[in-house]
């Protein structure tokens, strides 16, 4: 068999002329991108990409600084709360001569004229002090015993920012030098510790009982402690003591209203 020859009809350029391709082939050129384009469309992507990344760390950061916050803040009204029960808890005896702690006595509940102090606080500076009380409410039961009298210390340490707490049974005799006493740590990071004490007719920033010789009705805390970033956050209560808290907050309410 003989094969058919195709011939095709093509038509010569003129001299000078440009060969333009079909429609077709155009259109399938013009499909991609330029390197223009390409640019444009990378510049946009990486945009969108630093926003949403930017966005994402600044909120990470927030809920972090935000969970520092709340566990700050749920410790310090942890111990705040803790320091206003063992204050309305304070206990105090009644007071007999010299003469009866040689007789047959008058019981347990007794103030000895002597140097046993029931509750005091001498300030060491501005925001820090040492607070002692004698008190039914128990922080921990390290000795198994739950009830009865303990000693209470509380110690502000300026310099390193931290709370400390000391507690012993109480039996009712002088127990002097603080310092020979075990210390616990209680609360860190704290700027400040301030108290006042509210004996009836104003606020005072110490307390001696060798000369009073009784409890303040009322005792403002105030804690001042600051988080990771530097930030301070103030926290603060009123605690009325044991059963004159009714009679405390009368005296309190007409020396505001006084004011």
């Amino acid at each position: 068999m003989k094969s058919k020859s195709v011939k095709y009809n093509v038509t010569p350029l003129e001299v000078g002329a440009v060969y333009e391709p079909p429609l077709r082939i155009r259109r399938q050129l013009r499909a991609g991108f330029t390197l223009i384009e390409i640019l444009v469309a990378v510049t946009i992507i990486v945009t969108i990409v630093s926003m949403v990344y930017g966005s994402y760390f600044a909120t990470a950061k927030s809920a972090d600084v935000y969970q520092v916050r709340m566990a700050l803040s749920g410790q310090t009204r942890k111990v705040l709360d803790q320091m206003a029960r063992q204050i309305r808890c304070s206990y105090i005896g009644e007071a007999i001569e010299d003469t009866d702690l040689a007789g047959t006595g008058s019981g347990t509940n007794t103030i000895r004229k002597g140097p046993v102090i029931y509750f005091s606080y001498e300030p060491d500076a501005p925001g820090s002090g040492t607070l002692h009380l004698v008190t039914t409410n128990k922080l921990f039961c390290d000795d198994g015993y739950a009830n009865g009298l303990v000693d209470i210390a509380y110690k502000f340490d300026k310099n390193i920012g931290t709370l400390y707490l000391s507690q012993r049974s109480f039996v009712g005799i002088p127990q002097e030098h603080l310092e020979d006493r075990n210390w616990r740590p209680l609360l860190v990071n704290v700027e400040s510790v301030e108290l006042d004490f509210f004996d009836g007719r104003q606020w005072l920033t110490e307390w001696d009982f060798e000369r009073k010789k009784k409890l303040p009705l009322a005792v403002k805390i105030g804690i001042t402690c600051e988080d990771e970033n530097s930030r301070q956050c103030h926290y603060g209560t009123i605690a009325y003591v044991g059963c004159s808290s009714n009679q405390g907050r009368e005296a309190l309410s007409e020396t505001l209203v006084g004011k």
